[in-house]
C-alpha cells in the first residue's frame, strides 16, 4: 500500500493523533517516528506506507489542524451574518472565537509552527493564509454587509483588523510567554465583551 492508497483508511488518523501528540509535547526535532508508531499501536513499516518521513507526517498533522479551525471558525460565522441584533451576536460571536482559536493545542501548535517557520516556511505560510489571513478576508466581506444594512460605520478593511487584534492580542502573547497559563473560561468572555464594546464603539451606527 503506498501513500495515496493509504489515505482515508481508518489507520491514517490514528497515525496523525499519535504524531500530533508526539510533535506537540517534543518539537519537531525531538519527535521519533519510533513513538509514534508506538503510540499508534503500528509498526514503523506500516507508518512509512502512510507518510513516506518525518516531514510528510508533521505537514499532514497541521493540514488538518488548519482545516479543522477553518471549519469551525465557519460555522461561528452563520448567526452572525443573520443578525437583527449586532451588539448581542457580535458579542456571542466572539466569545466563541476566542474560546476556539486560544483552546491550549492549538496554541501548543501555533507556537510549533513559528517555531519550524525556516525549516517549513511553505507550511508556516499556509498556517497564516488559511488562518490570520482568511479571517482577516472573511470579516471584512462580513463587515461590509452588515455596514450595507446600517449596522456598522467606517472603513472595513481597518474595522476587521481591529477586531481582531482586539480580540487575540492579548491571549497570543499571554500563550507566547506564559504557555502554561489557561484562562478561564469567565476570564475570556470578559475578554471578549470588554473587545466587542470598544469595535462597537468605534465602529457601531451612531
Amino acid at each position: 500500500m503506498d501513500r495515496a492508497r493509504g489515505r482515508g483508511t481508518p489507520k491514517e488518523p490514528l497515525i496523525l493523533d499519535a504524531a500530533r501528540t508526539v510533535f506537540l509535547h517534543r518539537g519537531f526535532g525531538a519527535a521519533g517516528v519510533d513513538e509514534i508508531a508506538a503510540i499508534a499501536a503500528i509498526s514503523k513499516v506500516t507508518l512509512y506506507k502512510y507518510f513516506p518521513s518525518k516531514e510528510a507526517l508533521f505537514d499532514a498533522v497541521i493540514r488538518r489542524d488548519i482545516q479543522r479551525a477553518e471549519r469551525l471558525s465557519d460555522d461561528h460565522l452563520d448567526t452572525l451574518a443573520a443578525t437583527t441584533d449586532l451588539p448581542r451576536d457580535l458579542k456571542a460571536f466572539a466569545r466563541e472565537f476566542v474560546t476556539t482559536v486560544t483552546a491550549p493545542d492549538l496554541l501548543r501548535m501555533r507556537r510549533l509552527v513559528a517555531a519550524e517557520a525556516e525549516r517549513f516556511p511553505d507550511l508556516a505560510r499556509t498556517w497564516d493564509e488559511r488562518g490570520r489571513r482568511r479571517g482577516l478576508q472573511t470579516l471584512r466581506r462580513l463587515f461590509g454587509d452588515l455596514a450595507g444594512r446600517g449596522l456598522l460605520a467606517g472603513d472595513m478593511d481597518v474595522a476587521a483588523e481591529q477586531f481582531l487584534w482586539l480580540l487575540l492580542a492579548a491571549p497570543f502573547n499571554e500563550s507566547l510567554f506564559t504557555p502554561a497559563a489557561t484562562p478561564a473560561p469567565r476570564d475570556l468572555d470578559a475578554h471578549a465583551d470588554t473587545a466587542v464594546a470598544t469595535f462597537l464603539a468605534a465602529f457601531g451606527r451612531k
